[in-house]
């Protein structure tokens, strides 16, 4: 108990140190910070920078080692192998994630960041994966937060939040070069550096470009001819560049540009897949301070996106500014304030003679951080976000039934966060929450607007609603982390998540009929509530001999309350979501070899498909085993050669979901680090 105590008060002396020193979630050392203290560090929920275990939330952080060990070539498929966490592989590039529910298409409840910038697309709040302009050798770790978390980490942060910070080259200079070759024309290498030039300015760098055939097609779904038009590849290009400029040892500057172009196959919100191109780029820049008022942090960000999706095109751009100063009162208060501003418009689409549309966002935002004593702490935080939207033109009167007044909408909605973390005597810590996260309206829910010929001069309108009102996500958790001994950890929560006025995108019947509307009219709207209820239970063990292991399991019930007919929206949250994962993970090292095996098993669902436009069906999906390897060898300080073998036991094509079936994938990595 006594080396407990001590080593407790040494972490909290040197955490305490780091804040201090004016130190952010992008200049903190993790690396050295982490062998410290035996745990991953992060200064992602509060600012201020904390062990794993003090994190007023339930919070994954996945390490640059463990990253490394994966055979994967993404980031949802490093993130399947995790508790509470569901990914469905709809195409080689489209892995979709949620946090405990049901991972849809274009799932639009999960706040993905990169080094604090935004990268789920404004459009429909989604995150297309394989668009984001980071390579896995430059990840220095990956944070999940699960549950909701808009007050503490800002916009329709309502499932979760996965922040991807990248590897800081002030900390250290780096380069790595990895080739990788492999079955179905699976091709791609990827380019990372970091320099640190004179004492006060670091650049880092990075390059990717992968291609490969996409998966083949569920059979099921008949618009099989819509996903292969273009041709049956998956091509990938981004890149980044960032520079970190020491103006003072106060004060610091950093900016960075980012670029992704990507071609693949994707499934939408409505069972209806096709094949998209993207074209993205990103503006980044911050400025940050140490002053006697705080640690301020000033930074911008403009995301511009070209998407050609199959229904038609979308140009749409975001502006976000926020100040923040992050104020240590005492000892044991920190208070966090923020304001923030953002603009985001978006051409009218697919329908291009409505006007552009848009948004803009004003937010205030306030956390308290207070330690009782050493075994008792609370955070508490909320924000308040005041939306108004606009429409610069008239959308078609023959068409829709919207005027340009209608689209004149204000919205206000407050989200909180609340934790209260206890350390008993008897050891680990007890983490109680309980949250509002506020799901606001997107583009597509507000002003998608599309005329569709059905043919014989009958025409119907698809379009959004701009009266669909947010949804309001609350969620209640307890949780409980303890080392079972010194090589093995024990991670579980329980938990009750409740989703109001759920956003639907239209279904197989019509929302408006004349005279209430120019045409027959299918829309975006709230389609009633949903609640998903459950447990998570992860062991880690780190035994002698170089071998590492964990295994975790989930348990999900969901209870809908949605539109009475089952065909008037694709919704079916009950019948998607699993009700077990269960995840397993061995491994070796010795000397220059390294093995890992990772089996992932997923229980039997039923998954609705659109096939046809009106023609929803459920089709039953068997549960699923599938077991994956990495054998690496180290040839010498600088090189190595890994074989890497993806859901090796699928003999077949395995139909996982009603778009593309997923199949075993062998690679070989070359990869070389300086």
């Amino acid at each position: 108990m006594k080396t407990t105590t001590l080593l407790t008060t040494i972490s909290a002396f040197a955490l305490s140190a780091a804040f201090s020193a004016g130190v952010s979630a992008q200049q903190l050392d993790y690396t050295s910070m982490s062998e410290m203290f035996g745990e991953p560090v992060t200064a992602g929920a509060t600012g201020a920078p904390q062990r794993a275990s003090d994190v007023p939330a339930t919070m994954i952080i996945i390490t640059q080692d463990e990253i490394a060990r994966f055979p994967e070539y993404d980031i949802p498929g490093i993130l399947r192998h995790y508790g509470g966490v569901d990914v469905t592989r709809y195409a080689f590039g489209d892995g979709q994630v949620s946090v405990r529910g049901a991972a849809t298409g274009y799932t639009p409840r999960l706040l993905v960041l990169v080094n604090g910038r935004e990268v789920y697309l404004d459009s429909y709040g989604y995150t297309a994966w394989s668009t984001l302009p980071v390579q896995l050798d430059e990840i220095q770790q990956i944070e999940v937060v699960k549950g909701p978390q808009s007050a503490l980490y800002g916009f329709n942060a309502v499932a979760g939040v996965v922040n991807i910070i990248t590897r800081n080259p002030m900390h250290g200079d780096y380069a790595t070069i990895r080739a990788n070759t492999g079955t179905d024309e699976y091709q791609g290498i990827s380019l990372t550096g970091g320099r640190q030039i004179g004492e006060n300015l670091a650049l880092r760098v990075s390059y990717g470009a992968s291609e490969s055939n996409e998966f083949e097609t569920f059979t099921g779904n008949a618009n099989a001819g819509i996903r292969a038009a273009g041709g049956a590849m998956f091509e990938r290009e981004t890149g980044a560049v960032e520079a970190r400029y020491r103006i003072s040892n106060k004060v610091s500057l950093s900016g960075e540009y980012t670029f992704s172009n990507v071609e693949h196959l994707e499934f939408d919100s409505i069972y209806y897949g096709g094949r998209s191109v993207y074209a993205l780029n990103s503006y980044q820049g911050q400025l940050e301070a140490d002053t006697d008022w705080g640690f301020i942090t000033a930074s911008a960000f403009r995301n511009e996106s070209e998407i050609d999706y199959s229904f038609g095109p979308l140009t749409s751009s975001i502006n976000t500014f926020r100040l923040q100063d992050l104020i240590s009162v005492t000892s044991s208060d920190i208070v966090r304030v923020s304001v923030e501003y953002r603009d985001a418009t978006a051409a009218s689409f697919p329908d291009p003679s409505n006007g552009d549309f848009g948004y803009t966002t004003t937010s205030v935002a306030a956390m308290w951080s207070h330690d009782f004593n050493a075994s008792l702490d609370m955070t508490l935080a909320a924000r308040f976000d005041s939306v108004a939207w606009s429409r610069e033109a008239e959308p078609n009167p023959g068409l829709y039934p919207y005027t340009r007044a209608d689209y004149d909408r204000s919205i206000e909605e407050l989200s909180y966060n609340a934790a209260l973390v206890w350390r008993p005597q008897s050891g680990g810590a007890v983490r109680a929450t309980a949250a509002r996260g506020v799901q606001a309206p997107t583009m597509f829910d507000m002003g998608f607007t599309l005329p569709v010929d059905m043919g014989g001069g009958f025409t119907v309108a698809l379009l959004g609603d701009p009266s669909i009102e947010p949804s309001i996500v609350t969620n209640y958790e307890l949780a409980y982390d303890r080392s079972l001994s010194p090589t093995i950890t024990l991670r579980a929560a329980v938990f009750y998540q409740e989703t109001q006025d759920v956003k639907g995108t239209f279904g197989g019947a019509p929302d408006l009929l004349p005279p209430n509307a120019p045409v027959v009219s299918f829309t975006f709207a709230n389609r009633g509530d949903t609640n998903v209820a459950g447990a998570e239970v992860t062991l880690a063990g780190r035994p002698a001999g170089g071998w590492v292991w964990d295994v975790n399991y989930t348990y999900k019930t969901v209870e809908d309350d949605l539109s009475a007919f089952s065909f008037y929206t694709p919704l079916n949250f009950e019948a998607a979501t699993p009700s077990h994962l269960a995840n397993a993970h061995l491994g070796w090292t010795n000397g220059r070899i390294t093995v890992d095996g990772y089996a992932n098993y997923v229980s039997d669902i039923e998954m609705p498909v659109q096939g046809t436009f009106g023609a929803i069906n459920l089709v039953p999906i068997d549960s699923q085993l599938a077991v994956s390897f990495r054998g690496a060898y180290q040839v010498n300080d600088h090189f190595t050669v890994a074989l890497n073998a993806q859901n090796a036991n699928y003999d077949d094509p395995q139909v996982t979901n009603t778009f593309g079936q997923n199949e075993s994938r062998f690679w070989l990595s070359f990869a070389a680090g300086f």
